[in-house]
């Protein structure tokens, strides 16, 4: 009893002052940093941690330890660092040779779990070895394993480099004492698996120099497409402030202490921010996700965001990054935004105007507009740098470097990846990734069909290899992200679909096609491309497939607009529609938006039926074509049968400033629209019979030529519910049963308008 009393007492053990000693807990995650003691590779393996935290753990020097990152593991060789270091680090840091690093994949600031590894690890049945010192002797390779002790796949030394380890398993047991155990067998081996080297009983074989993968995925500046600009800047404004931290203070400024990278999803912003991690080596990388470190409890996310902070300046030079920003630091002007939010925003302007010392904070948004305006001003976050969708150039270098990465295993030409960049417009980074992927996908079930196990051997993909056919096929399936959201899926109309109106169609391939062709004749004389055209004619007269054509066949992103939809019972909803549109179509260029029934949207100001909502919504309209930022790359398109009720000042040059009228077909017109309506009908003498509907159809619209064919159709089912072609007689009883709705007073009225705006008309 007096034994467990004065056990009692001994875990409640006071000092002078009376307090207890409160026992540290065992971190849940460890900082990785370097040890930069470390010159022998026979210590590689070793991972150093402070002597305070083996008092108050179960783990021993000497044993495996297993470091965790994200879903992979590494082990190493527990050990401890000198006492002296114990003021530097805490208990929260781990520090691993440049050897362990580098072969890892490890940051400076990454964080990882540790656990322990009871097993002993196997012994190397064969280790496969590069010689990189042509001194070096056949007989000095296993002395020098023999040295090192512990091997693992990728390990560069000196004199030669680690190409392939295998092991015997099942020839284990007779190496081992009564205590050990082998590492493996059911359980899952680790990605930095380590190897025991044993001077008899492990075989030495060298081999041709060959590329060790790398167990980490590594990020490199070169890996990125489309983005030379832009990495180029960046490399700048992160180089000087942190190696050159001196330049500035002997001119007296502080230097830059943040940039914001902003653009749609899928151009890179994050992949750099990866990228940046890779490339800055020897700078503490702290990696900051928005919405991970946001907490429930009241001040958390302020005690997470200071903590980073201070480790940035205690381990300097430092990066602090910070993914989706925006969802961190909203703008406090939003109606919506809590109180919690403005603490979280006033934390991290205090902590950024504090900053010292060589740190650069980086921060990624897709929302720029949505982030606290008090950042974006000098002294925060300094730069803005606009990771935008690429041109056709940028597509062609990301296409290029994503398809060298297929080793090989693609027969696509220069000319032909060039004519895919040229096809992709609004196409974003990811999106050509994707392009890609679903074109390889299409080769494999080309080949293969169905699967089946008798497929899926080793060498049952050698043959396929990705081509232009398969690549172009992929692009029927694979649309823009940016326009996922407000493109409408369309039936596919070719110009070959439409009977007659050639002048019509040499019209718009020529606003459409021309800007796209000569773009560098029109920057070079200084003129713009058209902005917008306005089809107008009679109805039925094939305005709407009209547009659909243009869709089809310009392969441009394409947004289909009603008029009478955009409007919205809730105030300003309807604006911020016509804004969005807009936004997108910007994002996507070059790109088509076509308003169908536009005098619906964009009603005269002057008429007794334009409301308040109206007005309003036109006005955003007309800011959109024609206001403070202007539009490029975007071309609008609009129809209607009313153009007299369009405010004037959308008809004015500089925004619909083509107007094409779309005339009832004439004779050469109809006679093609029967011809393409009736080929099914079997017809009996049908060249007379067509041109005798001709003339019997003078003024009927397009749409009533369609109908009258389908009537008689209709006449001829009715009669005959097996009958095999359609006669003439079906044609005179079914035109009886139409009425033309083209009347002469209304060819007048368009004739007036197009008299009126006779300066624009084409």
């Amino acid at each position: 009893m007096a034994q467990k009393a004065a056990s009692k007492r001994s875990k409640g053990k006071t000092h002078g002052s009376g307090a207890k000693t409160v026992k540290p807990k065992l971190p849940t995650e460890f900082i990785v940093r370097p040890h930069e003691d470390i010159d022998d590779v026979k210590l590689m393996a070793n991972i150093y941690v402070s002597p305070a935290l083996i008092e108050i753990s179960e783990w021993k020097v000497g044993e495996f330890i297993r470091i965790s990152k994200g879903l992979a593991s590494f082990d190493a060789v527990l050990s401890t660092w000198d006492e002296d270091k114990g003021s530097k680090y805490g208990l929260n840091v781990v520090l691993l040779s440049p050897y362990y690093l580098k072969l890892a994949g490890f940051l400076l600031g990454d964080r990882v779990g540790l656990s322990s590894v009871k097993e002993q690890p196997a012994y190397a049945d064969n280790v496969v070895v590069d010689y990189l010192s042509e001194s070096m002797e056949e007989s000095d390779v296993s002395k020098q394993l023999c040295g090192i002790g512990l091997l693992y796949k990728g390990l560069t030394t000196a004199n030669l480099k680690v190409v392939d380890i295998t092991e015997n398993v099942e020839g284990q047991l007779s190496k081992l004492s009564l205590n050990d155990k082998v590492a493996g067998g059911e359980e899952a081996k680790s990605a930095l698996q380590p190897f025991l080297f044993h001077p008899t009983n492990t075989t030495v074989q060298s081999t041709a120099r060959e590329k060790i993968e790398p167990l980490m995925p590594r990020f490199s500046y070169e890996d990125i497409g489309g983005l030379k600009k832009e990495i180029s800047s960046l490399r700048k404004n992160i180089f000087l402030p942190l190696n050159c931290p001196g330049v500035f203070k002997e001119f007296g400024i502080q230097p830059p202490r943040g940039i914001l990278l902003y653009g749609p999803s899928g151009t890179g912003k994050s992949l750099l921010l990866k990228t940046i991690a890779y490339e800055s080596s020897k700078c503490h990388i702290i990696k900051i996700n928005g919405p991970s470190i946001v907490s429930k409890y009241l001040g958390g996310t302020e005690e997470t965001l200071r903590g980073f902070f201070k480790e940035a300046v205690k381990y300097s030079p430092a990066i602090i990054l910070i993914d989706e920003i925006d969802s961190l630091v909203p703008s406090r002007s939003n109606d919506d935004t809590t109180e919690v939010d403005s603490r979280v925003v006033a934390t991290l302007l205090t902590l950024l105007d504090g900053l010292e010392g060589p740190i650069v904070v980086i921060g990624a948004t897709n929302r720029p507009g949505a982030i606290d305006s008090s950042l974006r001003r000098p002294g925060r976050f300094d730069q803005e740098l606009e990771i935008g969708i690429p041109d056709a150039d940028g597509r062609y270098d990301i296409l290029v470097k994503q398809i060298s990465r297929m080793q090989g295993r693609s027969v696509l030409t220069e000319d032909q990846i060039r004519t895919v960049a040229n096809k992709t417009h609004g196409y974003v980074g990811a999106d050509l990734v994707s392009l890609t992927r679903e074109a390889v996908m299409r080769c494999i079930k080309s080949q293969f069909g169905v699967f089946n196990d008798a497929d899926l051997a080793d060498n049952a993909f050698d043959n396929v290899r990705l081509g232009y056919e398969e690549l172009l096929d992929a692009l029927k399936e694979v649309r823009p992200s940016a326009m996922r959201e407000i493109v409408l899926e369309m039936p596919k109309v070719r110009w070959s679909d439409i009977g007659g109106q050639e002048v019509l169609k040499r019209k718009l391939k020529e606003m459409v096609q021309l800007p796209l062709t000569a773009a560098d004749t029109f920057k070079r004389l200084g003129i713009s491309a058209p902005k917008g055209l306005l089809l107008y004619g009679p109805p039925g007269c094939s305005k709407t497939m009209t547009a659909k054509a243009l869709a089809t066949e310009s392969g441009l992103n394409f947004i289909a607009i009603k008029g009478p939809e955009i409007f919205n019972k809730y105030v300003g909803e309807s604006e911020k529609k016509i804004r969005e549109i807009f936004r997108k179509a910007r994002m996507a260029a070059p790109s088509i938006i076509f308003i169908d029934e536009i005098d619906a949207l964009a009603t005269s100001r002057e008429s007794a039926d334009s409301g308040h909502v109206t007005k309003q919504v036109l006005n955003t309209l007309l800011n959109e074509i024609d206001g403070v930022e202007e539009l490029k790359g975007v071309i609008i398109v609009g129809a209607t049968n009313r153009p007299d009720a369009i405010d004037p000042a959308l008809l004015r040059p500089g925004r619909l400033d083509r107007h094409v009228y779309v005339s009832p077909p004439d004779q050469e017109a109809r006679r093609q629209i029967f011809d393409k309506n009736t080929s099914k009908f079997n017809l009996q003498d049908k060249d007379a019979l067509l041109s005798k509907l001709v003339n019997m159809t003078d003024g009927f619209s397009g749409s009533e030529c369609v109908l009258l064919c389908q009537e008689a159709g209709l006449n001829a089912i009715m009669s005959d519910n097996n009958c095999k072609n359609v006669s003439e007689s079906n044609f005179i009883a079914a035109i009886g049963d139409i009425s033309k709705n083209i009347t002469p007073e209304m060819i007048h009225y368009y004739q007036d308008f197009a008299q009126k705006y006779r300066a624009c008309s084409v």
